[in-house]
């Protein structure tokens, strides 16, 4: 009887922090700027100087809601030859391979590489349709 109060306990607290979290996710998300001075006033909040490097570090971990903030306060999307595809895809990092192609990242062949050395085939595919060459 204890032990299954216990894990009633456990999954009450479970469920709410996923709630909350959810809750804090969401509100993070809604969290997008209309123009490229805010874009970079949101990144600057974030904590997050508005470089390439970053640009690139942000994308390589998958970083959504930074990249975009990134691309929308004006950063190239090919900004140091492309190392944020690059980074995004040697790490697997599908979703943002998708997001920077759709926003006009040209598909390298050091992309093409980083992702086939890496075992990570579905973007390998998606790097060689959207026309990568080695």
């Amino acid at each position: 009887m204890l032990l299954k109060q216990s894990l009633n306990k456990c999954r009450s607290g479970v469920v709410i922090a996923l709630i909350v979290l959810a809750s804090n996710l969401f509100q993070t998300k809604v969290a997008c700027a209309t123009d490229a001075p805010s874009a970079r006033k949101e990144l600057q909040q974030m904590g997050i100087d508005y470089t390439e490097t970053q640009f690139s570090t942000y994308a390589a971990a998958g970083d959504m809601l930074a990249v975009k903030l990134f691309l929308d306060g004006g950063m190239d999307v090919n900004a140091g030859a492309s190392a944020a595809l690059g980074l995004a895809a040697g790490r697997g990092q599908l979703e943002m391979v998708k997001l920077l192609l759709a926003r006009g990242a040209k598909p390298s062949a050091s992309a093409l590489q980083f992702a086939r050395t890496r075992g990570h085939k579905e973007i390998e595919d998606i790097l060689v349709q959207a026309g990568a060459k080695e």
